[in-house]
């Protein structure tokens, strides 16, 4: 497993449920966006880093395949535990040693993840497997999504401090995604695009978002002072939000075409 850390690997593993349950399903028009750049519809959709299958499925009616590549046997077993459609496969495997075969995917993606992984050797991957004109897409929400400034002042605290306590093995800024893809010069066209969505939430969920971060959940593993940080975010959601309200995601998508 060259230039792959097992501790982000294993940063997501025993919360799967919850991860599954308050993690945003990418919305259609990201599939609209890389869709564009495709020259007729895809027989083969790979998502790399699939987690729980959030953003895989979103394939199942438009490929006539999709394949989720995850390294993490809970996540990856609550994705197969949860697929319904028979065109859709989940498989263990790395961003840089999919097990896949060569020019054999029309579209890659890779859906909040890209950040964990070792640049280099994931880029060598997906140019490996996408076929001459493929589409590869990086994308990623922004964290916390749009609802309430305190809300969000509390949560970027619990996030501060749970990093503190459990500081990720690696980490790639997401705001180089772009700059990474042009500056590996061997794609035809890169660019990003900016899009967002609307979804209904609950207290409850808006819960499950911020406790479903591996930095959360890495801290409370280590410190159970944690705990306190965690309600006091709970408190403030409970006594902000009403018992349904909508949320905003923003999310930034890059595109690259071989």
């Amino acid at each position: 497993m060259p230039n792959v850390t097992q501790e982000n690997i294993d940063r997501f593993s025993g919360f799967a449920d919850l991860y599954n349950a308050s993690r945003p399903v990418p919305p259609e028009i990201i599939r609209t966006c890389i869709l564009k750049y495709l020259a007729s519809s895809p027989e083969l959709v790979v998502d790399i880093g699939s987690g729980t299958g959030l953003s895989t499925m979103i394939w199942h009616g438009i490929a006539s395949r999709v394949i989720g590549i995850e390294p993490n046997d809970d996540m990856r077993s609550a994705a197969e535990a949860s697929v319904s459609a028979g065109n859709v496969a989940f498989q263990k495997g790395y961003s840089n040693r999919t097990g896949l075969p060569e020019g054999c995917a029309d579209v890659v993606t890779i859906s909040q993840a890209f950040h964990w992984m070792d640049i280099p050797s994931t880029l060598d991957e997906v140019w490996r497997i996408l076929k001459p004109g493929g589409v590869f897409a990086v994308y990623d929400a922004d964290w916390p999504p749009c609802v309430d400034w305190m809300v969000e002042k509390e949560y970027r605290a619990l996030n501060r401090k749970c990093n503190a306590v459990k500081p990720p093995a690696s980490f790639n800024s997401k705001g180089k995604h772009l700059a990474r893809l042009e500056e590996y010069g061997r794609f035809r066209f890169v660019r990003e695009a900016v899009c967002h969505s609307v979804e209904p939430c609950t207290p409850e969920r808006m819960i499950g978002i911020a406790t479903s971060q591996g930095c959360v959940q890495g801290a409370l593993k280590l410190d159970a002072s944690i705990e306190k940080d965690v309600e006091a975010y709970c408190d403030v959601v409970r006594e902000r939000c009403p018992e349904t309200f909508e949320i905003v995601y923003s999310y930034r998508v890059r595109l690259a075409v071989k």
